[in-house]
């Protein structure tokens, strides 16, 4: 009987495992079989990576870094004949310098600065090295991959900053890498995406010389105030938005207690009736929804009222999304990149449409069959390099 009842209990399992451990991507997503076994995978990582963590052996930001740097391809993976690769510091910020050796051949040629992803936890400079061996392969041009710190052990700013010092850095002596310091542009994905806007605002704001040539931002990430856009129904296919929580605390305030806070959303209460609201109206996404009411316009110390959690997710530091106006005015023109199945997908359309009301000059490509991240599977995936011909075209007519 006790065999019974485990041959039960077994069969239980089974079955959960097959639930827990088959996903079923989307029909209309790209690659959708193979997706469907990346997406086991990441489910299968992150369910250890949570056990492991509440068994105080590691955390889950740690054993996911770990996971990454196994799987990752190796950094030379091109050669040397075509491509020299180098690391350095640009004021104390560690860099990975990729020099086209045609491009050393030629009078100055532009530059590009990446901001890797990885959600501001993880991530790494060979962790996206197919994807800017590639763009400077290609475009013969120099690129600057900034290894910048990583949350928790270095929460908001320090990630932020690295990147602002490092491009600084760059565009004040590109020449030295035989780079034309005014065809300078900044490129990232996911966080780095965020990344990139942000240094853009700062720069734009500070009146920076030379000022940067463009932006390429990939399906960025652009606020932190809200998990709960129309997005978020493609959650399943991806990363659910309790594990952006998650991130999201670690990197705003080095440790995970703010997890259930942040998924709750930020007193949106406070914000009713704000022009903050106006920025993630689901009708720029969704023209069938009625657009909300012009919202009152307040200060993000007043409506924040002390609220540091709230204050900290408003800062456009944090959330470019939700700049001034005034601050965006200046920024440069602008590749960004939507995915249908992303939980960013409304992120990437708000930027979009909230640069163009400043008038700034946008490039917006929403694929409607992409997912989070797609332009890495370009070596693989036809929909991806069709993703990666894009960028590289806009980078040829405006770099």
């Amino acid at each position: 009987m006790v065999w019974v009842e485990v041959a039960i209990a077994m069969s239980a399992l089974g079955v959960l495992a097959y639930w827990r451990y088959t996903p079923v991507p989307p029909e209309g997503i790209s690659d959708r079989e193979s997706r469907k076994g990346k997406l086991r995978m990441k489910k299968i990582l992150v369910d250890l990576a949570s056990v492991l963590e509440f068994l105080d052996v590691t955390t889950v930001v740690q054993f996911l870094r770990a996971s990454l740097k196994y799987m990752s391809p190796p950094t030379m993976a091109v050669p040397e004949s075509l491509l020299k690769v180098s690391e350095t510091t640009f004021d104390g910020v560690k860099v990975m310098v990729l020099e086209p050796l045609s491009a050393q051949r030629q009078s100055a040629v532009p530059g590009l600065v990446y901001y890797h992803g990885g959600g501001f936890c993880s991530g790494t400079t060979a962790g996206c090295f197919p994807i800017t061996s590639h763009l400077a392969l290609e475009l013969g041009i120099v690129v600057i991959v900034v290894d910048y710190r990583l949350a928790p052990e270095h929460k908001f700013p320090a990630g932020l900053n690295d990147c602002v010092t490092a491009t600084k850095y760059f565009l004040r002596h590109a020449r030295r890498y035989n780079v034309d310091p005014f065809r300078i542009g900044i490129a990232g994905d996911s966080a780095g995406g965020n990344f990139a806007a942000v240094v853009a605002l700062k720069l734009a704001r500070e009146k920076q010389e030379p000022a940067l040539k463009l932006q390429v931002l990939l399906n960025p990430v652009t606020q932190l105030l809200m998990f709960t856009a129309s997005a978020y129904k493609y959650g399943p296919s991806e990363v659910r938005s309790i594990w952006q929580a998650y991130f999201t605390s670690v990197y705003l305030y080095g440790n995970r207690s703010k997890v259930n806070l942040v998924h709750a959303d930020l007193n949106p209460a406070k914000l009713e009736g704000t022009h903050y609201l106006n920025f993630v109206d689901p009708s720029l996404v969704d023209s069938t929804i009625p657009p909300l009411p012009p919202g009152r316009r307040v200060r993000r110390e007043d409506v924040a009222a002390g609220e540091e959690e709230l204050e900290m997710v408003l800062n456009p530091d944090v959330s470019p999304l939700l700049a001034e106006e005034d601050d965006m005015k200046d920024l440069p023109p602008t590749f960004i990149s939507a995915m249908e199945f992303d939980v960013f997908r409304d992120d990437a359309i708000f930027y979009a449409k909230r640069l163009e009301k400043a008038g700034v000059e946008v490039k917006m490509l929403h694929y409607k069959n992409g997912y989070h991240g797609q332009i890495g599977d370009f070596k693989w995936s036809e929909t991806a390099r069709g993703m990666m011909g894009d960028v590289l075209f806009y980078l040829k007519e405006n770099l």
